[in-house]
């Protein structure tokens, strides 16, 4: 009977896998009587094959349903298989059923629980190393316990070394894992390599061919779920088989596919030549996936076409790559373009569409989605005729800005394919190089738009205060506090503020991209990459800021070293080693020099004595939780992309030399879905490079590589990736009060002690991490990581920002662009402190009273 708890529309299916499966119990009973042993065995693998079956069809609910006949079964093969010797490993697997008995004495044998799975993976790796080929037939054959795929992989292998590999253990391993190829093969089911082919894949591949075609040709022929997959049947009569097939498509797919000699091919060509044009573009469809179509273009009249056809079947399948125009376009006139059309209309390709402009108004609107090919394809359409290469690059940076709204690792394959569009737009305007291209459109930007308009007796005008571009209206001389309605409405003054904003966001990417870029690795420029920058606003506002050091070594400020070489963005790293540091950070501040990023007060990591000991391992941050959506943003705009809890590093970077920063983390799921308990980071090289370059992040988080001494690791490269994790911990930290950065209390203690210095504070000192202020009311010690205050001898004062803070002080001066609030309000309640007869506020007033035990005067 089937109990009421089976879902109705499985009940029938269960009554008739359970009819059919106690017709296979009688036929068991018969062949116990008679002594038959293969018969038992026979029949057990149709049971087997049976109650899968039913629990595909019924969604697992026929196996909760077949208690009974499982009783029995266990009854009859106990008696047909006894178990001589426990012990005897061997003999306890040499049985077609898994009765409980005997899965009993495995769990014994094997130490474990019986109710859980029983692992024989470290008895295979013992009979591996001990060549039993009998042990390793019937490890492949067992239904008792269970094996890895690489294992049984590993079996086949050992088995084939030693002579033993034949079609019946083949067949059973690929019946058992109808997937065990990737293993073979040493592929993903993504298609990434693992290793090499095992030895083996010539003969198992034999075997999985005459499977396949045993199944496929039977007179009730078999379903796509009892193929075998990923291993490419080879042979015409696969192909064959598929024109004729009438069931599952997938089955014909994969047929069709069959791997085929050259005769073959031509063979093929012969057979498709007077069939229906349905019917030869199905075939056509197969080949594109076998990669032999070419040799079929002949039926469509296309033979010219297949250099093209070639150059398409190149291009990495889901990923925006730069791809040669001028390539495409001389195969695409070899072909003609009729042909050309017609092979898209076969094999329809995007980009190679874009080429030619054929689908521009599609691409258009894939740009408009953020898809990575379509962005790729929008720098290869041929310009419009009322568009100009400044009209595309000012709209490939718009869509650069929204792809920074996406997801931590979106974002990365986003800008990667806007730099494949750039690269395809330079390609387009006959410029050799991208960065040209760049240069080229960003000085376009600062120059080619008028600076000043009229709007009757008013003139407005675009002025630069550093590399900020400024608006002003003046009348008769005289500059407007405000913009007339007038003047708002006029067309001249809409233009000027589209400029200012073109100029703002030209601003912006050069400080937060290049300018940081340099700064962070070092990087150097050429003389005519120098002046190229320098032609520019914010070129021009920003660039003499920075440290540089010349091809002589000579560090300076831009207009003290030779421009007429090389010249290096200087990290403080270097500064650090030259005992040099704090004298800049000095006179930085004496010159009220204001650097568009940071540089001479940049966080400076240094190795430890404890990672130095350790090796090729940091746990600097090890053990900190964070906010894992909030960790990921931080880390994704710094270059990192994030894994899965499984993946062999959840965080990477590619850090450049070949080096990728790997670390690892403690999850539940990704990053994103709670809180992330960050663990250890080692550099790796020689690994798979690093996720999401130039296409879809494939998210493996392998970066398999050998892991890099620390002492080796450019201090440069170092320090950068710690402040990255520095960053992450003490903004995303689950409990910021608890994680107080000595590296960040250490980078405001330099600019304390500058500014100290600049403006003669000698009633301010610095003790650890604490500013001591000796006001006129009170001794204070303010925290300059928390920015909490003390006074002494004991007593927390409170203050919000909205008190003081909040606001910089009259007398503070940062000598950096970035945004670092904490800094200001941690600095500008120093200054304020200092000179505490000034202040005003009733709040603190009332605290400073209590606090003191003296009334505020």
């Amino acid at each position: 009977m089937v109990e009421r708890s089976v879902p109705e529309i499985y009940i029938d299916i269960v009554h008739e896998h359970r009819e059919a499966l106690w017709r296979l119990v009688d036929r068991a009973r018969v062949a116990v009587k008679a002594g038959d042993v293969a018969g038992l065995r026979d029949t057990a693998g149709v049971i087997r094959l049976r109650i899968r079956q039913g629990e595909d069809q019924t969604i697992g609910n026929l196996a909760p349903h077949v208690a009974d006949i499982v009783a029995e079964l266990d009854e009859l093969y106990d008696a047909g298989f006894p178990v001589d010797r426990p012990d005897d490993i061997t003999g306890l697997l040499d049985a077609p059923w898994p009765t409980a008995h005997r899965k009993a004495l495995l769990a014994a044998f094997l130490g474990r629980d019986v109710r859980h799975r029983l692992l024989l993976d470290e008895v295979a790796e013992r009979a591996i190393a001990a060549i039993d080929t009998r042990l390793l037939r019937v490890l492949v054959c067992t239904p008792l316990g269970t094996l890895g795929r690489e294992t049984v992989a590993r079996i086949l292998d050992a088995l084939h070394r030693a002579g033993a590999l034949d079609a019946a253990v083949v067949e059973r391993a690929f019946t058992d894992d109808r997937y065990l190829g990737y293993a073979i093969i040493g592929q993903t089911p993504t298609g990434d390599a693992t290793a090499p082919p095992l030895a083996c894949a010539g003969a198992v591949r034999n075997h999985v061919d005459a499977l396949t075609w045993r199944l496929v040709s039977a007179p009730a022929p078999a379903d796509w779920d009892e193929l075998p997959k990923v291993l490419v049947p080879r042979g015409l009569r696969f192909v064959r088989a598929a024109l004729t097939w009438h069931g599952d498509e997938r089955v014909a797919d994969h047929l069709g596919a069959a791997e085929l000699t050259g005769a073959e091919c031509a063979a093929l060509l012969d057979l498709l030549r007077d069939r229906p044009v349905e019917e030869q573009r199905r075939v056509f469809g197969w080949r594109l996936r076998a990669g032999d179509a070419d040799a079929l273009l002949p039926l469509f009249g296309l033979e010219r076409a297949a250099p093209l056809l070639r150059l398409i079947r190149a291009m990495p399948v889901g990923e925006a790559t730069r791809q040669d125009r001028a390539v495409f376009l001389a195969a695409i006139e070899d072909a003609g373009v009729d042909a050309a059309r017609r092979l898209l209309e076969l094999e329809p390709n995007e980009l190679v569409s874009a080429v030619m402009g054929w689908n521009r108004a599609q691409v258009l609107k894939r740009v408009k989605h953020n898809a990575l090919q379509g962005i790729a394809a929008f720098g290869m359409l041929p310009l419009a005729s009322d568009e100009t290469v400044l009209d595309r690059y000012l709209a490939l940076r718009e869509s650069a800005k929204k792809g920074a709204k996406l997801g931590p690792n979106r974002r990365h394959s986003h800008a990667a394919a806007i730099a494949v569009a750039l690269d395809h737009l330079a390609q387009v305007a006959g410029v050799p190089e991208a960065s040209r291209l760049e240069w080229d459109c960003e000085a376009r930007i600062a120059i080619e738009t008028p600076m000043e308009a009229e709007v009757g007796d008013y003139r407005i005008a675009l002025r630069f205060d550093g590399a900020d571009p400024a608006m002003t209206v003046s009348r008769a001389g005289k500059t407007l506090k405000s913009v007339p309605a007038a003047v708002r409405a006029d067309p001249g003054y809409q233009e000027l503020r589209e400029h200012q904003e073109r100029l703002r966001d030209q601003a912006r990417r050069m400080r937060t991209g290049l300018v940081e870029r340099l700064v962070a690795t070092a990087g150097t420029l050429a003389p005519d990459e120098l002046a190229r920058l320098l032609s520019l606003p914010a070129g021009a506002a920003m660039l003499p800021a920075l440290l540089w050091r010349d091809q002589a070594g000579v560090i300076d400020l831009l207009d003290q070293v030779d421009i007429t070489g090389p010249v290096t963005a200087v990290h403080p790293v270097e500064l650090h080693e030259r005992g040099v540091l704090a004298d800049w950070q000095a006179e930085i501040v004496r010159r009220r020099l204001r650097q568009p990023v940071k540089q001479a007060f940049r966080e400076l990591y240094v190795l430890t004595p404890a990672e130095r000991e350790a090796g090729d391992v940091s746990r600097r941050f090890a053990g900190q939780t964070v906010n894992g959506k909030v960790a990921g943003q931080l880390l994704s705009g710094r270059g990192w992309f994030t894994h899965g809890e499984y993946d062999d590093h959840q965080a990477t970077r590619t850090v450049g030399d070949g080096l990728i920063a790997a670390l690892r983390c403690d999850f539940h799921g990704y990053f994103g879905m709670g809180d992330v308990q960050v663990g250890e980071i080692r550099f790796l090289t020689g690994g798979d490079r690093d996720p999401g370059c130039y296409g879809t992040p494939t998210g493996s988080g392998s970066a398999g590589g050998t892991p890099v001494p620390l002492v080796d690791v450019p201090p440069v490269v170092f320090s950068e990736v710690m402040r990255d994790l520095d960053l992450a911990v003490s903004v995303a930290g689950a409990q910021p009060e608890e994680y107080l950065s000595p590296t960040q209390a250490a980078s405001r203690t330099q600019v304390l002690a500058a500014l100290i210095a600049d403006l003669r504070l000698t009633q301010v000192t610095v003790e650890g991490h604490s500013a001591v202020v000796r006001g006129t009311r009170a001794t204070y010690r303010v925290h300059l990581t928390s920015g909490s205050i003390h006074i002494a001898p004991a007593g927390h004062l409170c203050v919000v920002p909205a008190s003081f803070g909040a606001t910089a002080h009259r007398r503070l001066f940062l000598p950096f662009a970035d945004e670092d609030r904490m800094t200001s309000i941690i600095l500008s309640k120093v200054l304020l402190l200092a000179e505490d007869e000034k202040i005003s506020d009733p709040s603190i007033l009332t605290q400073l009273d209590s606090l003191t035990g003296k009334a505020a005067t």
